[in-house]
C-alpha cells in the first residue's frame, strides 16, 4: 500500500487539533510532532515507524481515543466536530492497519471496551401520561458485549450492568440521570458507560463492535 505522506501529515495535524479539544494535549503534541517529521522525512522506514506508533495510540477501551466525542460549550454533543473526529479516527485506523485489510482495529478496540466488565446503557422508554394514569414502563437497553443487548426495566437495571448495591448509589444515579437527559434530547442512539457516565455516540459504539 502506497501512503500519501502529505495527506497523512495533514490529517494528523487536523487530528491533533481535535485531540486538544477533547483534552488530550500530550497525544495531540505527539501527533503534531510526528506529522511535521513526516513532511521532512517521508522515507518508507519512517512511515512504518509512525504507523506502528499510531497503532499503539488507537488501542484501549473506555476512555481511549475511540471512546471520545466533542462537546459544545453548553455540554451538548458537537455533531459536526464529532463526525470530523470519527472520520479522522477511521483514517488513522486505516493507516495503522496498512495493507492488511483482514484486520479491524476498531473491532479490537470494541472487544477491549468490554474486556474488564464494562457495560453501556441507554433509556429507550418512559411512561406516558400523568399519575395515576401513567402508561408504559421505564425501560433501558443494556449492552454487555459486542452486539449483545437486553431490555430491562429500572428494577432490573442494577443487576444487568453489574451494580453492587453494597457500594455507593452515586454511579448508578448519575448514569440514569445522563441516560434520561439523552432521552429528553432525542439522542436515543447514544449510550452511557457504566459507571463513569461518559456518553458514547451510537455510531462510535456500532463501528467498534460491528
Amino acid at each position: 500500500m502506497t501512503t500519501d505522506v502529505n495527506s497523512l501529515a495533514l490529517d494528523m495535524l487536523t487530528f491533533s487539533g481535535l485531540l486538544r479539544i477533547i483534552r488530550q494535549p500530550q497525544v495531540a503534541e505527539n501527533y503534531e510532532a510526528r506529522a511535521k517529521y513526516l513532511l521532512s522525512n517521508p522515507a518508507a522506514e519512517d512511515v512504518e515507524e509512525i504507523r506502528a506508533w499510531v497503532r499503539l495510540t488507537l488501542q484501549g477501551g473506555a476512555g481511549g481515543l475511540g471512546d471520545r466525542y466533542l462537546q459544545k460549550t453548553d455540554g451538548s454533543v458537537d455533531r459536526v466536530l464529532s463526525q470530523q473526529y470519527q472520520d479522522l479516527l477511521q483514517k488513522m485506523t486505516d493507516f495503522a492497519l496498512g495493507a492488511d485489510e483482514s484486520l479491524s482495529l476498531l473491532q479490537q478496540m470494541g472487544n477491549t471496551m468490554f474486556a474488564h466488565g464494562y457495560t453501556y446503557l441507554r433509556l429507550v422508554e418512559v411512561p406516558t401520561g400523568k399519575w395515576p394514569f401513567l402508561r408504559g414502563h421505564t425501560m433501558y437497553e443494556v449492552m454487555t458485549a459486542p452486539g449483545l443487548t437486553r431490555l430491562v426495566n429500572s428494577t432490573l437495571l442494577g443487576g444487568a450492568v453489574g451494580y453492587d448495591p453494597r457500594g455507593t448509589r452515586r454511579d448508578m444515579q448519575e448514569c440514569q440521570m445522563t441516560a434520561r437527559r439523552l432521552f429528553d434530547e432525542g439522542r436515543t442512539d447514544d449510550w452511557v458507560h457504566f459507571s463513569s457516565s461518559q456518553v458514547i455516540p451510537g455510531e462510535t459504539l456500532r463501528r467498534a463492535t460491528a
